[in-house]
């Protein structure tokens, strides 16, 4: 009777993050997301299979990769709304969560609810980077399972976990570190082996950053 419309907060629609802030929110709960204001923009450009990402454009003039890597430091972590926008290469983390047309005409930002939306946060290398940063944050606060499982609900979802919650989330690590013993990921040969528990709890994070109470306002 108050608000039929649906129109104030109290009983406002649940809404999905735009595709700029859902970046920027993997970047803040990774515990790398740069303040830096102003100044040129963080450049966009394709990587060895075509995916537009952020960095340097090292291609010949005639569109060849280059094995040229350029360092973008703070750059690298910027506000989305700091990262170049190329009608010819959108960044490829923002287009399935509907980022605005780039025609010149762009009157209403279209809201869509679709696979490729889920495939990019379970596949994209950006995504998992950010998964497994932020593992690294919760493990330099705490050591413990519980501990840790509670400091990741809460970064991702800023709220405590209910008994429950707290519950599921235990057994699922203790199921994902069973897992990775059993059947530990290939690894680079210069790399030391990551540690089965790291691993859980990346996936453990990784999973709360894909859920509908990190990717929606409620």
């Amino acid at each position: 009777a108050v608000d039929p419309e649906n129109r104030l907060l109290g009983r406002m629609s649940v809404r999905r993050l735009e595709a700029e802030v859902i970046r920027d929110s993997l970047l803040a709960v990774a515990g790398r997301l740069s303040d830096k204001q102003y100044g040129r923009p963080t450049p966009v450009a394709p990587d060895e299979v075509g995916q537009v990402i952020v960095a340097a454009d090292t291609r010949d003039s005639a569109g060849r990769p280059s094995n040229k890597v350029i360092p973008l430091g703070e750059d690298e972590f910027r506000r989305s709304l700091y990262v170049q926008v190329r009608r010819s290469m959108p960044l490829g983390v923002l287009e399935p969560f509907d980022m605005p047309t780039l025609a010149p005409n762009c009157e209403i930002r279209s809201r869509s609810t679709v696979a490729p939306q889920s495939l990019l946060m379970m596949n994209n290398e950006f995504v998992v980077a950010q998964a497994e940063a932020m593992a690294a944050r919760v493990r330099q606060s705490t050591s413990d399972d519980a501990g840790a499982f509670s400091r990741a609900w809460f970064l991702a979802l800023g709220r405590e976990p209910t008994p429950e919650e707290q519950q599921d989330g235990l057994a699922f690590l203790t199921e994902q570190v069973a897992l990775f013993q059993a059947n530990p990921p290939p690894t680079d040969a210069k790399k030391t082996p990551a540690n089965p528990a790291d691993l859980a709890l990346a996936t453990l994070c990784q999973a709360l950053i894909s859920s509908n109470g990190f990717l929606y306002v409620d």
